[in-house]
């Protein structure tokens, strides 16, 4: 991983709520600095993977401060474990073999930081999880403002078959991952030197892939169920909106279906209340989950953060310009248009880029953003294409 997880900036800031998980409301002596912070979900899916160890630097405005120097350990309740190493400072990882990852037995965390403090969780089941029998999409409108104001786009299903009272809870994870194509346009850089060049193909970039980890959270309890097939779990709605582009060319969805436990499922679910949930004056006021991880001698210190063990399957799915959407390009996209002249140009507000294209057959040469012409600038963009592409 290269950065914190959305998830626990949202584990940060949380709504009064109903529910298993304890609430936390913080005085003002839990609104200083240095809150500790661990996240560690970990499945049964073999391979290198991560706990994750801070200090929040603040609980209203959170951020992290790795904490470097720890030490942390995952125990099997038969006394078999594994240690993780420190790979950058507040990221502890390594490879979890299958043998170690027997689905049934339960699991706890153990963390010593480097002050002494120590800290557990409590155990912890490795559930078994369904199979996903299918994943699709099918196309819808929605409404955001008023039953006036419908867009159109996709919105992805997916089915799966509980034939076990093993499967108590599930969590998804998604992933979506789409073509952009910037339009065609004669690429220019005025560089730090003060000379206008044309933009070589090597940083010409015009197709693109941009993959982003949705934060929506997914999660239900199948205690209501019936054994047999469920069909239509609905997910995120993507809009066809001309100027992302998500819908235009190729769009990959990837799905990630985990089991949980009571405890974990409650966690995730009033995560899932409070960052979905929250925007007007009279919404639920700030509270923190408490972590089910604490210090082994201070069961008074608020720690955030949760340690979950999971059963994980997955499932990607494409949609490949689908019928029935209007998917033209908005022609006005990037257009270079000129804003008249500017004041002096320093070295520091350089570089600056251009570009010059047609519109009915007449040209237009002016600057544009560095997306413009090099689509490798958006977030989480690639020109590289994927293997599963």
């Amino acid at each position: 991983m290269s950065k914190v997880s959305p998830i626990i900036l949202y584990a940060i800031l949380c709504g009064l709520f109903t529910g298993c998980i304890e609430r936390y409301y913080p005085s003002e002596d839990d609104l200083k600095t240095g809150t500790l912070v661990i996240n560690a979900h970990l499945t049964d899916d073999p391979g290198y993977q991560v706990i994750e160890i801070s200090r929040s630097v603040t609980l209203i405005f959170p951020s992290a401060d790795p904490v470097s120097g720890g030490f942390a350990e995952v125990i099997r309740e038969d006394g078999e474990f594994r240690e993780f190493l420190e790979e950058r400072p507040g990221y502890y990882g390594r490879d979890l073999d299958e043998p170690f990852l027997q689905t049934g037995m339960s699991y706890m965390i153990h963390v010593i930081t480097p002050d002494g403090n120590e800290y557990e969780s409590g155990f912890d089941k490795l559930r078994p999880v369904p199979e996903i029998d299918s994943l699709y999409y099918l196309e819808e409108s929605n409404s955001y403002a008023s039953e006036d104001d419908y867009t159109s786009g996709i919105r992805f299903y997916v089915d799966f078959t509980y034939d076990n009272e093993a499967y108590e809870y599930i969590r998804w994870d998604l992933t979506e991952t789409y073509e952009f194509h910037n339009p065609d346009m004669e690429g220019f850089i005025f560089d730090v030197d003060f000379q206008l060049k044309e933009l070589p193909d090597t940083s010409n970039y015009r197709v693109c892939y941009i993959t982003n980890e949705l934060s929506t959270i997914h999660s239900m309890s199948l205690s209501y169920l019936d054994f047999g097939i469920y069909i239509k779990k609905p997910f995120t709605f993507v809009p066809n909106i001309q100027q992302e582009q998500k819908l235009h060319h190729k769009y990959s969805l990837l799905v990630k279906q985990y089991s949980l436990g009571e405890e974990a499922f409650h966690y995730w679910n009033e995560l899932k209340k409070t960052s979905q949930e929250q925007g007007f004056l009279f919404d639920r006021q700030p509270a923190l989950l408490k972590s089910n991880i604490h210090n082994v001698n201070d069961d008074s210190e608020v720690v955030l953060g949760f340690f979950t063990m999971a059963g994980v399957v997955e499932n990607r799915a494409f949609a490949i310009k689908p019928e029935g959407l209007d998917l033209s390009l908005y022609k006005w996209y990037c257009y270079p248009v000129s804003k008249g002249p500017g004041g002096p140009l320093t070295k520091e507000d350089l570089p600056k880029y251009y570009a010059r294209a047609w519109m009915d057959g007449k040209p237009s040469f002016a600057e544009v953003n560095k997306h413009c012409v090099d689509c490798r600038a958006y977030k989480n963009s690639t020109h590289i294409m994927p293997d599963f592409w």
